[in-house]
């Protein structure tokens, strides 16, 4: 796949329209509408929310649900009467309940007077109005394309998938890449499984594979049937234990066709630096508990982090409408600040954001607050360095230069930048 891809790729980005997103609202509401089922109540969006919505504009609400079937309703007030009116075309896909207005007057309704969000068992942390825009994309390089962008959590039982359809490998060649990337592994693997829908061919170097950090990890497409079966049903990908952010597919480049080609994305070691039991509470008229700083249980916890690493705490038994919360002390002053947080499967993570902070954090630990769960372990994420696995085979260096293979299963010597295959097993050689 070279300029036949990349000039279909170019008339495709022509056309295309960017999504402009706004977020308009972030807290955390349980919702229900029977409190003996689930503890929550219906809300109600405060005044302005929804100031400008225009017809075809997409309502995008981040829900999480919190029992077996939850029911998702929105509903507004129409006409003269204000008539509570639920919304038709409501759909939940993904962690997002989404809605497309559908007329004029159904957004000016909404925007003068709001969404009531009403139903069963879920809780949502956000509100954001998709806006479309003409404005083309601008090409991507090296001719990848996205075949998917956001975030689909592989639960621990292995029965999460992902599907991508046929039409989106159109063009499809041999030797063309499958890239998956992958974070917030919740133990210290993640698995992968990439089969074609047709006929159920795996693609080779998947199969369940165990991957040890989160990162990126490209599969060629070398097998003529598997090309052909791809293009025929598309993929799912199955896997376990973490949570996929992103699939391109990358056309096969020639020895010398892109002189610049982008760097891998570095690997991440994760290193295990506490692990106890402490009830988390900050109002033990609901969870008997306290909080957790880490400085008065391991003063050099944190000693060496830096930006860009990430901190995941791993918690149990947590409540419904459970709240997670990490602090630190800024500043001269010691400042308590909160820090924003990620939520994963049984944990959640802080990437840090600067060198200053690492360094407070390093000296004066992190406050694990919140309310309703057990924190049970702190993990430390920090970039692989090749160092050590190109020591701990020092003594078999005139064997290493010939064990060495790309993601393509072609030899490379012991100067090669990437991710090398050695002895069975994934490394990135800078």
């Amino acid at each position: 796949m070279k300029k036949i891809f990349t000039l279909s790729v170019i008339a495709l980005i022509s056309v295309a329209m960017l999504a402009a997103e706004r977020v308009v609202w972030t807290g955390t509401k349980a919702i229900s509408w029977n409190a003996e089922v689930f503890a929550g109540e219906q809300f109600e969006t405060p005044d302005g929310t929804f100031s400008g919505l225009a017809k075809d504009e997409v309502i995008k609400v981040a829900v999480e649900a919190k029992i077996d079937e939850p029911q998702y309703v929105m509903t507004y007030k129409a006409g003269t009467d204000w008539t509570w009116t639920d919304l038709e075309g409501v759909s939940v896909a993904e962690g997002i309940m989404s809605y497309t207005v559908a007329t004029d007057e159904i957004a000016t309704f909404i925007a003068e007077r709001g969404i009531v969000f009403r139903g069963q068992g879920y809780v949502m942390t956000q509100i954001s109005i998709v806006t479309a825009d003409v404005t083309p994309e601008p090409q991507p390089s090296a001719g990848e394309v996205t075949l998917f962008e956001g975030e689909k959590v592989l639960g621990a039982a292995g029965e999460d998938n992902l599907g991508i359809e046929a039409a989106k490998f159109a063009n499809l060649s041999a030797k063309d890449s499958i890239a998956v990337t992958i974070k917030d592994m919740t133990d210290t693997y993640c698995q992968l499984n990439i089969a074609a829908n047709t006929g159920w061919v795996v693609v080779p170097g998947t199969n369940w594979e165990s991957l040890t950090a989160a990162g990126r990890y490209a599969y060629a497409i070398t097998d003529a049937d598997l090309i052909s079966a791809i293009k025929d049903g598309g993929i799912t990908i199955q896997g376990k234990l973490c949570t996929i952010t992103k699939v391109t597919l990358s056309p096969y480049v020639e020895q010398g066709d892109n002189p610049n080609p982008p760097a891998e994305d570095k690997k991440f070691v994760d290193t295990e630096v506490w692990t106890g039991d402490v009830a988390i509470s900050w109002n033990q008229e609901v969870y008997a508990g306290s909080e957790l700083d880490t400085y008065t249980v391991k003063q050099d916890m944190f000693a060496g982090l830096a930006e860009g690493d990430s901190i995941k705490v791993y918690y149990t038994g947590a409540i419904d409408g459970a709240q997670f919360n990490l602090t630190y002390k800024a500043g001269d002053d010691w400042v308590w600040t909160e820090l924003t947080i990620s939520e994963g499967s049984g944990f959640f993570a802080y990437k840090v954001a600067s060198e200053q902070i690492a360094q407070e954090i390093a000296d004066r630990g992190l406050v694990i607050r919140g309310q309703g769960y057990h924190a049970v372990r702190i993990v430390v994420g920090q970039p692989e360095t090749t160092t050590s696995v190109v020591e701990t085979f020092s003594n078999q260096q005139s064997v290493l230069s010939t064990l060495r293979f790309n993601i393509l299963g072609q030899p490379v010597d012991e100067h090669y930048k990437g991710i090398v295959i050695m002895n069975g097993k994934k490394f990135y050689q800078q």
